[in-house]
């Protein structure tokens, strides 16, 4: 399993690659675990001056490993009796600290960390591009936030970046609505800072990281650490308390007959089908008026 996320070393730049390519580099719990380890590997190397995150295969990151997230959750799990029965709040907030604490290591990374997007970009995912310091896509990247898609409240962890990012509005249109853009989109939304042709997109990073990688050590670790404070002035670390605590109810919620219930679609007929029956239902609406 710890194949699921490679550690290179070229110079002064950490590469952290996720290698799951069969699965869109999905993550599951251990996953983002060992990412969290190798990025604090990155941070206490001293030789290291900046942090490239990317992905193996055919996109950067598909999101949060489905199966495993229902796993882990317990889900699927039946009492004594044979009747499903839910997980304790305490259980799921132990699951959701996990993960806050996994988004908020990269956030408060000591080091600068440069994400390279390509292919599909969603769900954690899209929360590792929104959270580091900066980001380079291809332009036929794909990104959305399509969390209430799937009968969740939404996106919880990082709200006070997404309305910085992209102002309260257009951060509720994404969030609401989960609707899919390419690389031209996030570089003018704000969400990457450069976008390229997806042949270019490795040298971009490249240059980017080598130009980083002049400055002194402690440079670059003080302007980063004096950037966290300014964030933490905005509510920089408190949303990740409330994001798990928002996580744990949002990931809850009381589905009624008429609603799109992701979890009884994939009972029925699998992961892969119940994503088809989501977007059935989402995206047949016809052209809006």
């Amino acid at each position: 399993m710890d194949d699921a996320v490679l550690y290179e070393r070229d110079g002064p730049v950490a590469r952290l690659v996720l290698n799951r390519p069969e699965k869109h580099n999905a993550l599951r719990f251990t996953d983002l675990d060992h990412l969290v380890s190798l990025l604090h590997q990155a941070e206490e190397d001293d030789d290291v001056k900046v942090v490239v995150l990317s992905g193996r295969g055919p996109s950067f990151c598909s999101g949060q490993d489905y199966d495993d997230a229902v796993a882990a959750y317990g889900l699927e799990g039946r009492d004594s009796d044979g009747r499903r029965r839910r997980p304790s709040q305490r259980r799921r907030l132990q699951q959701d600290r996990r993960l806050g604490l996994g988004y908020q290591a990269f956030h408060y990374a000591q080091k600068p960390v440069i994400a390279a997007v390509h292919g599909v970009c969603t769900g954690a995912g899209m929360y590792l591009v929104e959270l580091v310091d900066l980001a380079v896509a291809a332009e036929t990247a794909r990104f959305s936030h399509a969390e209430q898609r799937l009968g969740l409240a939404g996106n919880t962890w990082h709200l006070n970046t997404l309305i910085l990012q992209y102002g309260p509005k257009k951060a509720r249109e994404l969030l609401l609505l989960g609707e899919e853009f390419d690389g031209r989109e996030a570089e003018r939304l704000g969400v990457v800072n450069r976008c390229v042709p997806a042949d270019k997109l490795e040298a971009a990073v490249d240059d980017w990281a080598g130009r980083i990688a002049r400055h002194p050590r402690d440079a670059l670790v003080t302007g980063k650490a004096v950037y966290q404070m300014a964030l933490d002035s905005l509510g920089g670390s408190q949303q990740f308390w409330r994001g798990t605590v928002g996580h744990t109810l949002g990931t809850n919620l009381r589905l009624e007959p008429d609603e799109f219930n992701f979890l009884r679609e994939r009972s029925r007929g699998g992961t892969g089908a119940a994503f088809t029956r989501r977007d059935d239902h989402y995206d047949d609406q016809g052209e809006p008026t």
